[in-house]
């Protein structure tokens, strides 16, 4: 999937992109709020670690082509910003169309700045640890 990326502004705004490909299971969306450089990484929930332009692909086309609608609830944790980098801790609150709710993930985004403006280069999102919900009500996305 080789495109011309859009130039995000901010990290913020990449970051609220990529909530809004995830959310409508968009995979071209999702894949332009990412870095097109192959040295980005993706950890979904209790999974391995994906390297590489080619596998992130590939994860998300399988997560999204499920159709299962979700919205998202952020609550910003920390941000980290300096030069051409911005770090990004977060807590996911998911509720899924079905009416359930899933255990807040703890996640972690990070944004690279270049020519084509902020990108997406790391999301690393985890059962958030300090919740009995996460320890009761795990969901890989």
């Amino acid at each position: 999937m080789q495109m011309t990326l859009p130039s995000f502004t901010s990290a913020e705004a990449a970051e609220m992109a990529f909530y809004r490909a995830f959310e409508a299971n968009d995979l071209e969306a999702m894949m332009a709020v990412w870095d097109d450089a192959d040295d980005i990484v993706c950890i979904h929930p209790m999974g391995p670690t994906l390297n590489g332009r080619s596998a992130v692909i590939d994860s998300w086309r399988d997560i999204l082509s499920g159709g299962v609608a979700m919205r998202f609830s952020l609550e910003m944790v920390q941000i980290y910003t300096a030069d051409n980098f911005s770090i990004r801790l977060l807590n996911e609150h998911i509720d899924i169309a079905s009416g359930n709710r899933v255990a807040p993930m703890a996640a972690t985004n990070i944004f690279r700045l270049s020519a084509q403006g902020w990108h997406m280069v790391s999301h690393h999102a985890s059962p958030n640890p300090g919740t009995q919900a996460a320890k009761n009500n795990l969901l890989l996305h």
